[in-house]
This record gives C-alpha cells, sequence and structure tokens, in this order.
C-alpha cells in the first residue's frame, strides 16, 4: 500500500472510532482525552522509560527531596525534645556518648587535614575563642546595682589597694608604673621578632590603606597622619609574651587571676575617629594608656541603659582604667587640640 492509501485507511479507522464514541456517549472533548492519552502509552511503550518529560523527573526529584527533608526535620525535633524533656533517656544518651565523643574529634581531624592543606590559613582559627559573636545577645533579668549609682570614673590612684582588688562593678583608674611606649619603642619590639610578631599580621586593621601589615606599621620612616586609627588584635600565646615585655600585668589585679591570651593595641592619631573598644573574653577589662591621650565616654549596656548613666574620663599616659563589659561599653573619642597620636593597650582577666 502507498503512502496515500495507508493515511486513507487511517483516516477511516479514525472516523469510525469517534462515532463509536458517540454512540456510547462520550463528548469531542472527552474523545481528544482517549486520542491524546493513548499516543502517549504508545510513545512509552515504543521509546520505553528514557523518553518520560524532564519536568516530571525533576519534579518527582524535588519530591523525593524534600520529603526526606522534613521527615529529617520532624526526627531532629523529638530527639531534641525527648533529650531535654525525659532526664532518664538524657542521662542514657550522655552516659554513652562520653566515650565517643574523643574518637568523633579524632575522625573530624583526619578528615579535615587535607583541607587545611589546600587552605592553611584556616590554621588561624585555632587560636579563636569565638567563631561568631551573637550581636542580639541580651540579659533580661540582669541585675544592675553596680552601676546604678556611679556618676563619674573614680581615681583611686592614692587608695589602698585593698579596695582595687575587691571586684566591684564600679569603673576606675588608677596610676601604674607603666612605662612611656610610644612607635618607637614598639618599632624596637618589631625589629627584634620580626618572625613571631608577622604571624599576627591578618589581624591588623587600619583605616589608612598605607598600613596593611606590620611590616609597614613599624618601619623606621613611618608617619602616623591624624586621622589614622590602627587596631591590633593579638590572640597567640608567642605573641602575647613579647607584648607583655612592653606591657606588664597591672599591680591591682587579684593574683590568681588569669589573664587572657587576647588583647588589643590601638594606635590613634591625634585626631582619629571615635570608635568603641572591642569586646573581650573575659568581662574584668584593664585599659591601659602608653602615650598620648584619649576620651574614654563608658555607656551603660543595654541592660542597664534605664538604671545607669553615661560616664567619661580622660585618660593620660600610665594611667589604667578598669571596668566590667556586663556593665559598661566604652567609646574611645579623641582629645580636642591633641597633636600627638596615642597608643592604648586593652586586656581583660577572669
Amino acid at each position: 500500500m502507498s503512502k496515500t492509501q495507508i493515511l486513507k485507511e487511517y483516516r477511516k479507522n479514525v472516523t469510525i472510532l469517534k462515532n463509536s464514541a458517540k454512540n456510547l456517549g462520550l463528548s469531542n472533548k472527552e474523545i481528544d482525552c482517549l486520542f491524546k492519552e493513548s499516543f502517549v502509552e504508545l510513545k512509552k511503550e515504543l521509546n520505553g522509560s528514557e523518553n518520560i518529560p524532564k519536568r516530571t523527573k525533576s519534579n518527582k526529584i524535588c519530591t523525593h527531596f524534600r520529603n526526606v527533608f522534613v521527615l529529617l526535620i520532624v526526627i531532629s525535633f523529638f530527639i531534641y525534645i525527648l533529650l531535654n524533656v525525659h532526664q532518664p533517656t538524657s542521662s542514657i544518651v550522655l552516659r554513652n556518648v562520653q566515650g565517643l565523643t574523643y574518637p568523633t574529634l579524632k575522625f573530624v581531624r583526619f578528615l579535615a587535614v587535607p583541607i587545611i592543606k589546600y587552605f592553611p590559613s584556616l590554621t588561624d582559627l585555632y587560636d579563636e575563642t569565638c567563631l561568631l559573636e551573637n550581636p542580639y545577645f541580651y540579659v533580661s533579668d540582669m541585675e544592675c546595682w553596680p552601676c546604678e549609682n556611679v556618676f563619674a570614673v573614680l581615681n583611686l590612684t592614692k587608695v589602698e589597694n585593698g579596695y582595687l582588688k575587691s571586684g566591684y562593678g564600679t569603673p576606675f583608674i588608677t596610676k601604674s608604673n607603666q612605662q612611656m611606649v610610644d612607635l618607637k619603642i614598639l618599632q624596637d619590639i618589631y625589629n627584634q621578632n620580626k618572625n613571631i610578631l608577622n604571624s599576627e599580621t591578618k589581624r591588623l586593621e587600619s583605616t589608612n590603606s598605607s598600613y596593611t601589615n606590620l611590616k609597614d606599621l613599624f618601619s623606621n620612616n613611618v608617619e602616623l597622619s591624624s586621622h589614622t586609627h590602627i587596631s591590633w588584635r593579638i590572640t597567640k600565646m608567642a605573641t602575647a609574651r613579647v607584648i607583655r615585655q612592653v606591657f606588664p600585668k597591672p599591680f591591682f589585679l587579684p593574683e590568681r587571676s588569669g589573664q587572657s591570651v587576647e588583647r588589643f593595641l590601638m594606635i590613634d592619631g591625634a585626631k582619629a575617629e571615635p570608635y568603641v573598644l572591642p569586646n573581650t573574653e573575659c568581662s574584668y577589662v584593664f585599659v591601659i594608656q602608653a602615650s598620648g591621650e584619649r576620651s574614654i565616654v563608658l555607656k551603660p549596656s543595654k541592660e542597664c541603659s534605664n538604671s545607669c548613666k553615661t560616664i567619661s574620663i580622660v585618660l593620660k599616659p600610665s594611667y589604667v582604667l578598669w571596668y566590667n563589659w556586663w556593665y559598661w561599653r566604652p567609646i574611645s573619642l579623641p582629645i580636642t587640640n591633641s597633636s600627638e597620636p596615642s597608643i592604648t593597650y586593652i586586656n581583660s582577666y577572669c
């Protein structure tokens, strides 16, 4: 048979099928739907499942992953509730899991070795006690009595050391035995300990693009501009030992107190813009003014903002400011008509 005869026979058969369907009471729309379904089934038989529309496949995959994700959330939520509400279950789990802690961490470290080889800068995270600070942290029921009746920063230079070691929340300043430390002295320290100090270069932040590392900052011909602010954060023990040579432990710290390894060195031009002093690891903070002068404004923390007042003090060379960051959030500002750069050392203890 020729193609014309095949098409003619095909049309004849289609017409017969349509007439038979109409005799059975089907509408034209229903007849068209039946023909479409027949073509789809015929296509599946001829070509197999590979020609299933891609959209159908992707929809099935998305649905599968969605169901698995929802199931994991439900299981995790159930386990969380069970461990926090049902004490016997929590005790059993903790008793059996504690023995697996070290092997698990050892296995994770083994998996991390290839990643560290490709990204060696990640090793700097080992010295971090907190990778991400919560900006919304708030203590709703904190007692603010240590700052309620504070209207000025006390000068306790001539007061007995017993009061200084009492640990009250009232901020104070006192004259220390701190020697004058200027850029020249820091340059000498850097030149003597380059190999140790250069490991902390990445933690140097500056408002002046000319000072991006310690080598630029402590070069022999450096001239600090009046609006420059430099913050050097120290987190490694070896670097802390070097810096401690010029910034010894203040005399009023308790004998059994432990100084935090993390410390800050702020270098400011005479007209450097105001900035908030960084949060420290421990709550008891001391700020040593090594050279120059800065005005420190202590604003109450947001938990105590309704109970306490803002106070301020001019921090002069060799003076130490003590405060507790649970109650105060200090801001450093330039001194009017000042012409000398400022170097400030910040550390904390627990």
